[in-house]
């Protein structure tokens, strides 16, 4: 048997050119006295051409955050100075802020996260600040029925830019994608009675079932349907359009900004948004009783039925309806 080479950097007499990446983070004592928020911008700057925008517009936000912090308590935040007290007085002050308990949690987590990666990295850290936990919150969204979308779909009068938007909606409502891939879809996605489409943010190739109304809005568009418009101006109009449809019940919800529980109450077309059509999709396909979870979840991209179920909206009347006929209760 040949004998195994030699790896260059471990023959004696031989000068290491190449990049030590297994100590390049590493020193024989961890790195004092460096300013948290230099650490963030100089992570964040490493990423840059492997990240989002919004990812860095979101550690931008934190950083002003960190740093108006500072200027109104009078102190300097190392990278040893986030731990259990500071990040306790950071939610306070997060909440004179104003800001809702899910922005909240967001930013702990992202600080933390953040943290974590300079210990990795070799960076002195002071560990009490994993003892800090925000719990989150369950957000207010809706989903639209079956009779919703349908309600949606005969609706007559819009105007011709109104009843493109409102088919790119109902597109939407019964594919499960992301606006990002709904809004994009050519006649090469459509396929045989399927939508087939390689999704922007997973890189994962689905294969999705046409609805007959998405087989009729093909028809009716001679395969070049509905696309390209900003996500802004989408959810401006699909608002405009379900309020002129007529969605004005009233919802009550509860959340907590700045501390303290506030209760708002809206009408359903203010809710109605790009991603309500994915959350409609995912809940209604669900509520047939008909599928399996993992199959569903192969159309949405949740990987876990514990994201999934946080994902989808059942109200209990939902679930009564649901198992209403169940022989449990019958004699």
């Amino acid at each position: 048997m040949e004998a195994l080479k030699l790896i260059p950097e471990y023959q004696e007499n031989t000068i290491i050119t190449n990049k030590d990446y297994i100590n390049h983070f590493r020193s024989s004592e961890p790195k004092r006295n460096v300013l948290f928020t230099d650490f963030i911008e100089l992570t964040v700057e490493k990423k840059k051409k492997r990240s989002t925008e919004s990812y860095q517009r979101q550690y931008a936000t934190i950083i002003a955050h960190l740093n108006n912090f500072c200027d109104e308590n009078n102190c300097v935040l190392y990278t040893n100075s986030i731990n259990e007290e500071f990040l306790d007085d950071f939610i306070i002050y997060l909440e004179d802020k104003d800001l809702r308990i899910n922005t909240i949690k967001g930013v702990i987590e992202k600080v933390k996260a953040m943290t974590r990666k300079a210990s990795i990295y070799g960076y002195m850290i002071d560990p009490s600040y994993e003892e800090i936990s925000v719990k989150e919150e369950e957000s207010f969204s809706i989903y639209l029925s079956m009779n919703d979308i349908t309600r949606i779909y005969y609706f007559k009068g819009l105007s011709k830019k109104k009843e493109r938007i409102r088919d790119l909606f109902i597109i939407g409502c019964l594919t499960a994608l992301r606006y990002s891939d709904y809004s994009t879809l050519t006649p090469d996605n459509f396929q045989d009675g399927f939508i087939v489409k390689l999704t922007k943010k997973t890189k994962t190739k689905v294969r999705i079932p046409m609805h007959d109304y998405i087989k009729a809005i093909y028809a009716k568009y001679n395969g070049d349907v509905p696309g390209g418009l900003c996500i802004q101006y989408f959810n401006k109009y699909i608002k405009i359009i379900a309020k002129e449809i007529g969605f004005n019940e009233k919802l009550v919800f509860n959340y907590t900004k700045g501390g303290e529980l506030v209760t708002e109450t809206k009408e359903k077309w203010e809710m109605v948004s790009s991603h309500t059509a994915r959350r409609s999709a995912a809940t209604n396909l669900y509520l047939t009783g008909r599928m399996k979870t993992y199959e569903i979840m192969q159309l949405t991209g949740h990987t876990t039925e514990k994201n999934f179920f946080r994902y989808i909206k059942i109200t209990n009347e939902d679930a009564s309806r649901s198992i209403a006929g169940d022989n449990f209760f019958r004699i």
